[in-house]
């Protein structure tokens, strides 16, 4: 193998015939262009063109891990999304990851996880690669992005739950509160990437992937759900949250419709625009008056005037604790009906 120095602006041609001689070209590294040289004299045509094609592809493998990496990260992800889009599809939600599978991708320790659904578009129409880039940009390091039918599914690493547990010692409330906050900053970045893209997120907490991906990813695909019948003016989703909205979610229509009829009244005011976001900015600040007033910028004398004409036409005193749980339960049959 020869080195010759390229000059610049000259373009170096697949073979270059000099008498009995013949170079090929092997590569550019560093300004510099590798050349095979050969006597072909003696040489058929066919072989001088194996030799070309040979060199051909020589030249072919060094330029292909960068990209060829990054495309066998994106099938390994596709394949293991389209397990586990499988496994929810037939119900086998306490599937365990094949080892075929683990072995691919890395999906190892307790992880965080992501699901990322679209409002006006499938996951499919995300760019895998663009996507991968600006969560590994967030997450400072590596992550596992997987595609499933509707979704994406977000894996992060164990480091960046032992970093944000040594910054946060004060038990799983906060820890709860740090994946509020973490999920509230990768809103934003997707969202200013993706404008006009609406989109909602769940987060759960940490799971061995091996053993919870399928039955974690039901979860907050079920998050998701609730999310956007319950809490519709939100696009962050938790689901430790809903687990009322859950337990309403699950209510038989038969056994709504029975409740619904014996509270009539109440839903027919929950029809009101007014009356339903007093009462839910209500229960949000746990049924204090003075807060309740302040956030609704009204006066506190408006508010009880309020919250008297609801007892009047109802018979329920939310400032009360069982009227309280009845009317919220009503709130949420109201919403899931309301949505059919």
């Amino acid at each position: 193998m020869t080195n010759y120095r390229k000059s610049e602006g000259t373009t170096m041609a697949r073979s270059i015939v000099l008498e009995d001689r013949s170079l090929w070209l092997g590569g550019i590294h560093n300004h510099t262009v590798q050349v095979l040289e050969a006597n072909t004299s003696n040489l058929a045509e066919t072989e001088v063109r194996l030799i070309e094609l040979l060199m051909a592809a020589v030249d072919g493998e060094r330029s292909l891990p960068a990209g060829g990496v990054k495309k066998d990260d994106e099938h390994r992800s596709q394949q293991l999304g389209a397990w586990i889009q499988e496994q929810l599809e037939h119900g086998e939600y306490q599937a365990i990851v094949p080892e075929s599978l683990t072995r691919k991708v890395k999906i190892n320790g307790a992880m965080l996880p992501f699901l990322l659904g679209w409002e006006n578009h499938s996951a499919m129409d995300i760019s895998y690669a663009k996507l991968n880039k600006l969560l590994r940009s967030y997450f400072s390091g590596d992550i596992v992005l997987l595609p499933l039918k509707e979704e994406w599914y977000v894996l992060v690493g164990e480091k960046l739950l032992t970093d944000l547990r040594d910054e946060n010692e004060e038990g799983l409330d906060t820890e709860r509160d740090m994946l509020s906050a973490l999920s509230q900053g990768m809103y934003e970045l997707i969202t200013n990437e993706w404008v006009g893209g609406g989109f909602h997120l769940a987060v759960g907490e940490p799971i061995a992937p091996e053993q919870a991906l399928v039955s974690t990813a039901l979860l907050l695909r079920e998050t998701l759900t609730l999310g956007r019948i319950f809490h519709v003016t939100e696009q962050i989703h938790l689901p430790w949250e809903l687990r009322l909205e859950r337990l309403v979610y699950s209510i038989p229509d038969a056994q709504r419709q029975r409740f619904i009829d014996d509270t009539g009244n109440q839903i027919r005011l929950l029809k009101d625009e007014e009356t339903l976001t007093t009462l839910e900015t209500f229960f949000q600040l746990d049924c204090n008056v003075s807060e309740t007033a302040k956030r609704l910028y009204i006066h506190r004398n408006t508010l009880l005037y309020r919250l008297d004409k609801f007892k009047q036409e109802t018979g329920l005193d939310v400032r009360s604790f069982h009227d309280a749980v009845v009317v919220k339960l009503g709130m949420l049959l109201y919403k899931v009906t309301n949505r059919d």
